[in-house]
């Protein structure tokens, strides 16, 4: 399936905002790249840190999805996840495999392993896109 044909899968996330937390800037390029190329999220904030990221969250703006990272200084994504009250959609984004487990705990909505592909973004945002209309109890176009 091409990108062309999965974009089409997403109108549903249109309008919906998002956040990337990654301190790596390379992958936050990466992923700030392919929300423009997708064009249905308006990204909000991209943050390098967790303690950044708590601070975010604690200061009021929220955002639909968050492009979340694993491995960071000072505190885990994981472990900066289970703190806030009130998660939105994350899709995880980590070099490793051996999350896979705790994020489902954590019931996220993806899990990406770096490097993944355009394709496979548009998928994830697919994944939170059927999750946000199952709880709206609206059909998914």
């Amino acid at each position: 399936m091409s990108a062309a044909d999965l974009s089409g899968l997403v109108p549903s996330v249109q309008g919906l905002t998002c956040a990337i937390l990654d301190d790596d800037e390379i992958n936050c390029l990466t992923l700030a790249h392919y929300i423009q190329l997708d064009g249905s999220l308006q990204l909000v904030a991209t943050l390098t840190g967790s303690m950044q990221g708590l601070d975010f969250f604690s200061a009021g703006p929220r955002v639909d999805i968050l492009f979340l990272d694993v491995e960071m200084p000072e505190l885990s994504g994981l472990d900066m996840l289970r703190l806030l009250p009130a998660p939105p959609q994350v899709i995880l984004t980590t070099a490793h495999e051996n999350f896979a487990w705790e994020a489902f705990e954590l019931r996220v909505a993806d899990y990406l392993v770096k490097p993944f592909t355009y394709e496979r973004f548009l998928q994830a945002l697919q994944r939170v896109a059927e999750r946000l209309h199952a709880a709206s109890g609206e059909p998914l176009c």
